[in-house]
């Protein structure tokens, strides 16, 4: 077994992504993390009233974003030519469902996926703990300095890509000071364990 099916497997490091339209399409990258980056922005209406000296804010809403960078490495040209298919399912869950209509495409459901990397990237209230919303940004790109694996001629399969990809979750619950079904305080963002 090559080191990265070793070390993913052992440290249950595997970036999971999956299609929430059809949750069978299901792609897992060992995940050799570069970045990840969970980012909270609070949008705020503010009034400035005659007299006061700081602004009336009423909340709005609470928008959460994930930047998750990781290497996808290649063993062989078998392995690199599995991981260039599972970039390419990554990127058909980009695209949404269409349905025909007298001759027409209607779209009928939204490209929504569901992603799941260890106690980092996760939703501790789902049963499976994936964590579903939308994928606004990917990108995986060859690192063409680290060569190419060539089975046959005109076959091209990159060694190693850097991939990224900007997430933004549909939380399910409500995630403010509240505690779970259980009682226990939810855990959020992070599982930190027991």
């Amino acid at each position: 077994m090559a080191f990265k099916e070793r070390y993913s497997r052992e440290k249950r490091a595997v970036l999971q992504i999956r299609s929430a339209q059809d949750t069978s399409l299901l792609v897992e990258f060992p995940a050799f993390l570069t970045s990840l980056t969970n980012s909270f922005s609070s949008t705020w209406n503010e009034e400035q009233v005659y007299g006061r000296q700081d602004p009336i804010g009423t909340f709005q809403s609470t928008k959460r974003t994930l930047n998750v960078g990781f290497d996808i490495v290649s063993n062989n040209s078998e392995d690199a030519r599995k991981n260039m298919e599972m970039i390419n399912k990554v990127t058909r869950m980009l695209y949404p469902s269409y349905s025909g209509v007298d001759n027409a495409l209607v779209l009928s459901k939204a490209p929504l996926v569901e992603i799941k990397f260890g106690n980092l990237i996760q939703d501790q209230n789902e049963s499976d703990n994936f964590l579903l919303g939308w994928i606004s940004t990917w990108s995986a790109n060859p690192v063409l300095e680290m060569g190419m694996f060539t089975p046959n001629a005109g076959e091209f399969f990159p060694k190693v890509y850097n991939a990224t990809l900007d997430f933004t979750p549909q939380h399910r619950r409500d995630l403010a000071f509240n505690k779970g079904a259980t009682g226990n305080p939810i855990k959020f963002p992070y599982d930190g364990g027991s």
